[in-house]
């Protein structure tokens, strides 16, 4: 068999190779990235459900601060620890 021929018919099977191993990776990179968007979207959904519980705590605490609605039903402790919980500082007593 002539040399030349047997070095181009390596040649060939080796850029064969490379081109099925590249379009493994092709699909490796694809599967990586659909479950990489699989995780953000249930991230993104954890987070709206978190800052939704979030808001609705700081909603509450927030009624212990308000005169016209739970203030005057709570001592001045309890008005004072809603303001520490909402990261304000405490006015009307010391701990």
């Amino acid at each position: 068999m002539n040399p030349e021929y047997e070095a181009h018919a390596r040649l060939c099977k080796s850029i064969g190779d490379m081109a099925k191993e590249n379009e493994d990776l092709k699909q490796h990179v694809t599967q990586l990235e659909n479950r990489l968007r699989a995780l953000w979207d249930k991230l993104e959904g954890e987070r709206k459900y978190y800052m939704e519980q979030i808001n609705r705590t700081e909603s509450f605490i927030n009624r212990f601060l308000d005169p016209e609605d739970l203030g005057y039903a709570v001592n001045n402790y309890v008005r004072d620890d809603a303001r520490e919980a909402l990261g304000r500082e405490r006015v009307e007593s010391k701990p």
